[in-house]
């Protein structure tokens, strides 16, 4: 930049970092308003599937409460997918307050992507895996074939099927799930590593900071073994948690736990531990017949691509 001097002027670093915030969060994808059960912007439903698919999910919130909203779009404009998901099913607020039961599918056109978000209350029915496999082997070859209304219909279909407790799809093959278990396993290790190094902080730290990070570290006990394996496995690895680390904690306060602790600090150094933040959005849209009944989602659900 150059000023009436001929001179080149800087601009600050500050200014720059924060032109750079408001440019990012002016282009930010916007949710799109709530219109009905089904939200058709992109044009890929015909006239009569959306009858059929709204019927459907009218008749399934009747008879247990639990809200499904679809929403098609033109592009995601450079967004990811799961996090505009996200942020359009919170602010749906789909599912009811008390029971968390909302379901979103999303299809965005452009890019090809599609994803089912999962409220907290229903991730154990339409767990991860399920969600993929409704996205790859009902959506996906449909998508494919040119029939993107009947894709979506069936898509429906085969989420509404699940919630009710039948088998919408069999199981892969084993040699169809080797990359997934992979990836489950590699993220296993990532999380014990992580998380057991921040468990560690949490054991050796002082009083304050060493109680903080026990309450701290609780829900990332359940959230991750619950994601990779079951609930039961998120459950069973928090209740260990909350059991075992005052009783180590105790040990700790020993000679020999003193002993231990010296030693550590000798051929391992202190750690200080980091910190969590997040973003949320809140806030919902409506129309004069359907609404969201203001349900949370905490990222449950699955991703695809056609």
């Amino acid at each position: 930049m150059t000023d009436a001097t001929g001179h080149t002027a800087r601009v600050p670093l500050a200014v720059l970092l924060l032109l750079g915030v408001v440019g990012s969060a002016v282009a930010a994808l916007e949710v799109p308003f709530l219109s009905g059960r089904v939200n058709d912007y992109a044009g890929m439903i015909d006239p009569e599937a959306e009858e059929r698919i709204a019927s459907k999910l009218e008749e399934l919130e009747a008879r247990r409460g639990s809200q499904i909203a679809v929403l098609t779009i033109e592009t995601l404009a450079g967004e990811v997918v799961e996090e505009f998901s996200h942020r359009v099913a919170e602010t749906w607020a789909l599912g009811s307050e008390q029971e968390d039961d909302g379901v979103l599918l999303l299809v965005a056109r452009r890019e090809r992507k599609m994803r089912i978000e999962v409220g907290y209350g229903l991730e154990a029915e339409l767990t991860d895996a399920e969600s993929g496999r409704i996205l790859r082997r009902v959506l996906a070859p449909r998508f494919q074939n040119g029939d993107l209304s009947g894709g979506i219909e069936a898509g429906v279909d085969a989420i509404i099927t699940t919630l009710d407790g039948v088998e919408a799809l069999p199981v892969e093959a084993v040699s169809d799930r080797k990359q997934p278990l992979a990836m489950v396993l590699g993220v296993g290790m990532a999380f014990l590593v992580v998380i057991g190094l921040f468990s560690l902080q949490a054991l050796f730290a002082a009083s304050g900071q060493s109680w903080f990070l026990y309450v701290l570290l609780m829900p990332f006990w359940y959230a991750f073994p619950a994601a990779l394996v079951k609930p039961r496995a998120g459950a069973l690895c928090v209740a260990l948690w909350v059991v075992a680390f005052p009783l180590l904690k105790h040990l700790l306060g020993t000679r020999a736990g003193k002993r231990w602790r010296r030693t550590r600090r000798h051929w391992m150094g202190d750690s200080t531990g980091g910190g969590w933040h997040s973003n949320g959005w809140g806030g919902g849209s409506s129309s004069g017949g359907f609404s969201g009944g203001g349900g949370s989602f905490g990222g449950g659900g699955a991703s695809g691509s056609w």
